[in-house]
């Protein structure tokens, strides 16, 4: 999981909280924070924390009592989450690997993680090791992206970019959309030992005041902006100019909206 996928250093942090969130993970989170709201639970994992957007929606959610322990493999998103909060609101931040958690057997009963594990080269691991840091009776919440076909925005950026680079395209944009086959995720949870699993599909829509903002966050609040710059022939400037012509043409000049398509999965630990 330590790759290029999970290096969201310098402003990458700051771009994807100030683009990415309110245009595509702001209104999931509240999702998914009201329904974790509604098992009471007492001590919360929250893994790919990332900069805090699920965190604050968790934190404004549940009692004051609850205590959330926020993780994720980039340090410098961490450090970005930790500044919207105070020391009062019960909250630890660590960097930790979802594929080895550093936390004692049955120590939380709830695990939560918002549109994270698409980039855990094991997804098998990442469950047993949710599963082994579950109390019984625990619940795991988690949300995937449902395909590109489904999402415009990012299919659209990712189609503009293929043009851009004449076909060789950078990976990234096509990472967190992957892992949307209900069939193979199921599969992936029963292996590591969970079994009453449940799907639930959501519609929304991305919302972005003008193109130029939607082009910012996809092209520099993302590691997609570290593959472009390792090619070292093209500037990023240019790559966001083209993007924002192109998503004009597409969505309009002003108050933009494109749908999108997420899935919520809900178990529990049973022994």
């Amino acid at each position: 999981m330590n790759d290029i996928y999970s290096a969201f250093t310098g402003n990458i942090p700051e771009n994807y909280d100030r683009y990415l969130g309110p245009m595509f993970f702001h209104d999931c989170a509240e999702d998914l924070a009201a329904r974790i709201a509604g098992g009471e639970p007492e001590k919360v994992l929250e893994i790919a924390a990332g900069t805090g957007i699920a965190t604050r929606y968790l934190r404004d959610h549940l009692p004051a009592r609850v205590h959330i322990t926020a993780s994720d493999l980039n340090d410098a998103m961490l450090k970005h989450a930790e500044k919207k909060f105070s020391e009062s609101e019960n909250i630890r931040f660590q960097v930790a690997d979802a594929m080895a958690l550093p936390f004692e057997d049955q120590h939380f009963d709830l695990v939560a993680c918002q549109f994270g594990i698409m980039f855990c080269p094991d997804k098998v691991q990442f469950f047993q090791q949710a599963r082994r840091v579950l109390a019984p009776g625990g619940r795991l919440l988690f949300s995937i992206w449902d395909s590109l076909e489904h999402n415009p925005l990012p299919r659209t950026t990712n189609e503009i970019l293929a043009e851009f680079f004449d076909g060789d395209v950078p990976a990234f944009l096509q990472v967190p959309f992957s892992y949307h086959d209900q069939e193979q995720i199921r599969n992936d949870m029963e292996q590591a030992g969970f079994s009453d699993i449940q799907f639930e599909t959501q519609q929304g829509q991305c919302v972005f005041a003008e193109p130029t903002q939607a082009a910012l966050g996809m092209v520099t609040g993302s590691p997609l902006r570290l593959e472009i710059e390792q090619r070292g022939d093209t500037a990023i400037d240019d790559v966001v100019d083209k993007v924002a012509a192109d998503l004009k043409t597409t969505f309009g000049e002003r108050d933009c909206r494109a749908p999108m398509r997420w899935t919520v999965i809900s178990t529990r630990r049973e022994e």
